[in-house]
C-alpha cells in the first residue's frame, strides 16, 4: 500500500505531446495534484483490483425481466441547495428532482424528439408566441390534488412572472411571459415576444410541475424538500441536511413519458442519495459496496473501477453544450481577438483526451456535442498551431520577458479561471492547458479549483477573464451569450444579438438548425469560446443495478431495478 501511495503522491507525471504547428516534438510535464484522501482510496482500489483478479463482483446469470423492490444507493458530488424550481441549475438538483417532478413534455434521447408526458398534445403558432397544451386525464400530485389545466396555468404564472413579495424570480426559460388561459383540459400560454425554444424547455427539470400548495409558499419555503409536492414516481421521505436524502416510491403512479418502457409504478422501493464531495471517496464507497451507483467518476478512476468488475457509463449531455470556457470579451487581457485566437489554438485537444482524460470525454468538434441535431463540424478551427499562436500574441503586443512570460505595458499575460464542482474533468483539463500555455506560449494561467466562493463570484465578474462551463440549451444557444441574464461574455455583440433574434423566431426546424450552426461558427471564429471536450457525465455502478440515463444525463430511477442474480 505504501509503495502505491508513494507513486500516486508525486505531483506530476510526464505526458508525451506530439508536435504542434511547426514546432518540434516535445515532452511536457502536466501537473496533476492529488489529495491525501484520494491517494489512499485509489491505492486501495488498485490493490483490490490486483487481489481480485480484476473482478470483485459476481455477475452470475443476469436476469432479463425487471424485478420489483429494493433500495438503490446513489452518490452525488454535492447537496441540492434549494428545491425551488427557479433556483435549480445543477446536475445534482436534476438527479434528485427528476423523479419527483413531472413535466409537460419529455425529450427522447434516442429519437431526439419531444414526446408527450403530462401534456398529451402540444402545439405552437406560426410565430412562436402562443403554445397550447392538452393535459392528461387522471394525473394527481402526491397530496391528491389534480394536476389539471388550472394547475399548469398556476405554474406558468409563477415561472413567467415570479413573485417579488415572496422573493421568487421569473424563470429564464419562460421569458417575455404575458399570460396563460385555460379552456377545458387545455392551457394556452401567450408570450410578448417569440420564443421557439419554449416547447423544448417544458421537458426540463427547471419547468417541473409542483402542486398549488407548493406554489403558494415563499422562495425559502419552496426550497425545502419536505414542502415540494410533485406528481412524479417518487416522493421525498427524509433528509440529513448536506449528507443524504431519501425518496420513496409513489403508489399508483401511472403516467410516465410516452417513450418510457415502464408505464407503471417505479420498480425500486426507495432511492437514497448520499453526498460524497471527494471524488476518490465516491469510487471507494462504490468498491466497498456502500453505494450502488456513483456519479462524477474521475478519468483516472475509470480503469480500476472497470477492473474490479463494475460498469462505467459515460452519458453524453444531449441537452447541453460541449465543455468550454467563455472569454469575458471586455476584459483587458482578452479583449484583443488575436489573444483569444492564440489561446484557442494553443493546446492539443486530442492529446488532452489521450493523456489526461479518457474516451469518456471525446475531443470537441464544435461548441455543441455531436449528438445535437444542430451540430456542425468545426474541428478545423480547433487544430493546435503553436507557431501561429505565438505570432498572434506577438502581433497583439505581448512580448516575451522575464521568466519566459509575455508582457505588455509592464503587465504579464496572466489569467485566472475558476473550477467547477459539477464536472470532475474540469480540473485536470485546465491543469493540462495551464502547462501547455505556460511552456509553449508564455501565458500564465491560475486554476482556482476547490474555491466555490470564487467560482460563484466569477459568474458576473468581468475581472475574471474566462470561465469554464457547459450549459443547458433549453432557452436556445444564443441566450447563453447575449440577452437578459446571460453571464458568459458579459458584453453584448451586435452580430450575436442578430443571431439571438433569428433563433428566437426560428419555428421551422431546418431554419433552426441553420441558425444554430451559424451561431457555432460565429462564436468560434470570433474566439469568444474555447471548447475543451464534449460533455458527458461519468457514472459507475455495481452490475446488479439495471439503469438508464436521460438526455440531460439524469439517472432514470423510474425504470431502474436491482438484479437479485448479481452479487
Amino acid at each position: 500500500m505504501k509503495q502505491v501511495e508513494a507513486i500516486l503522491s508525486k505531483r506530476q507525471f510526464v505526458v508525451p505531446r506530439p508536435a504542434a504547428g511547426r514546432g518540434k516534438n516535445k515532452v511536457s510535464l502536466v501537473r496533476i495534484h492529488w489529495r491525501p484522501a484520494v491517494i489512499g482510496v485509489i491505492a486501495s482500489t488498485m490493490l483490490l483490483s490486483a487481489c481480485s483478479g480484476g473482478n470483485s463482483v459476481d455477475r452470475g446469470s443476469r436476469s432479463s425481466d425487471p424485478v420489483r423492490g429494493g433500495t438503490l444507493v446513489f452518490s452525488d458530488v454535492a447537496a441540492v441547495a434549494s428545491w425551488q424550481t427557479q433556483a435549480l441549475g445543477s446536475y445534482t438538483s436534476g438527479n434528485a428532482l427528476n423523479s419527483v417532478l413531472d413535466r409537460l413534455t419529455h425529450f427522447d434521447k434516442k429519437t431526439k424528439k419531444l414526446v408527450s408526458w403530462i401534456a398529451t398534445d402540444f402545439t405552437q403558432n406560426a410565430d412562436a408566441t402562443q403554445f397550447t397544451f392538452t393535459i392528461r386525464d387522471g394525473v394527481t400530485f402526491s397530496d391528491g390534488t389534480p394536476l389539471d389545466a388550472a394547475a399548469v396555468k398556476a405554474n406558468f404564472d409563477l415561472w413567467g412572472l415570479g413573485n417579488k413579495d415572496r422573493q421568487i424570480l421569473p424563470s429564464r426559460y419562460v421569458p417575455d411571459y404575458d399570460r396563460a388561459e385555460v379552456a377545458g383540459k387545455s392551457v394556452t400560454v401567450h408570450l410578448k415576444q417569440p420564443n421557439a425554444s419554449l416547447l423544448f424547455a417544458t421537458s426540463s427539470i427547471f419547468l417541473g410541475l409542483v402542486a398549488p400548495k407548493t406554489l403558494a409558499l415563499s422562495n425559502i419555503d419552496q426550497g425545502r424538500p419536505e414542502n415540494v409536492v410533485g406528481s412524479g414516481p417518487f416522493v421525498f421521505q427524509s433528509q440529513v441536511p448536506d449528507q443524504e436524502i431519501v425518496l420513496t416510491r409513489r403508489s399508483g403512479y401511472a403516467w410516465a413519458p410516452a417513450s418510457d418502457g415502464n408505464q407503471g409504478e417505479a420498480y425500486l422501493d426507495k432511492v437514497v442519495i448520499k453526498v460524497i464531495p471527494e471524488v476518490g471517496l465516491r469510487s471507494g464507497a462504490l468498491l466497498a459496496k456502500q453505494v450502488d451507483v456513483a456519479r462524477g467518476i474521475q478519468p483516472f478512476d475509470e480503469k480500476p473501477v472497470r477492473a474490479a468488475g463494475y460498469d462505467v457509463y459515460a452519458e453524453p449531455g444531449v441537452d447541453l453544450t460541449a465543455n468550454f470556457a467563455a472569454f469575458r470579451i471586455g476584459n483587458e487581457f482578452v479583449a484583443d481577438e488575436r489573444v483569444r485566437k492564440a489561446l484557442l489554438i494553443g493546446f492539443d485537444r486530442a492529446t488532452l483526451v489521450e493523456t489526461v482524460l479518457s474516451e469518456s470525454f471525446p475531443r470537441p468538434y464544435s461548441l455543441l456535442n455531436r449528438a445535437d441535431a444542430g451540430f456542425v463540424d468545426l474541428s478545423d478551427r480547433l487544430k493546435p498551431d503553436v507557431e501561429l499562436a505565438k505570432r498572434l500574441l506577438d502581433e497583439a503586443g505581448w512580448a516575451k520577458g522575464a521568466g519566459g512570460l509575455r508582457y505588455k505595458d509592464g503587465k504579464p499575460l496572466e489569467l485566472t479561471i475558476p473550477g467547477a464542482v459539477q464536472q470532475p474533468a474540469v480540473q485536470p483539463t485546465w491543469e493540462y492547458i495551464e502547462q501547455q500555455w505556460r511552456t509553449d506560449l508564455g501565458v500564465k494561467l491560475n486554476v482556482r479549483s476547490g474555491d466555490p466562493a470564487f467560482a460563484s463570484a466569477a459568474t458576473t465578474d468581468k475581472n475574471v477573464p474566462l470561465t469554464p462551463t457547459r450549459t443547458w440549451l433549453y432557452n436556445g444557444l444564443a441566450s447563453i451569450f447575449v440577452g437578459p441574464r446571460a453571464t458568459t461574455l458579459l458584453q453584448d455583440d451586435p452580430g450575436l444579438l442578430a443571431l439571438y433574434e433569428r433563433e428566437r423566431r426560428a419555428t421551422d426546424p431546418a431554419e433552426r438548425v441553420r441558425v444554430v450552426q451559424d451561431l457555432q461558427r460565429y462564436l468560434i471564429d470570433k474566439a469568444y469560446v474555447l471548447p475543451t471536450s464534449e460533455e458527458s457525465q461519468v457514472f459507475a455502478a455495481h452490475p446488479k443495478v439495471r439503469i438508464d440515463f436521460l438526455s440531460a444525463t439524469y439517472p432514470d430511477f423510474q425504470s431502474a431495478w436491482i438484479d437479485p442474480a448479481v452479487r
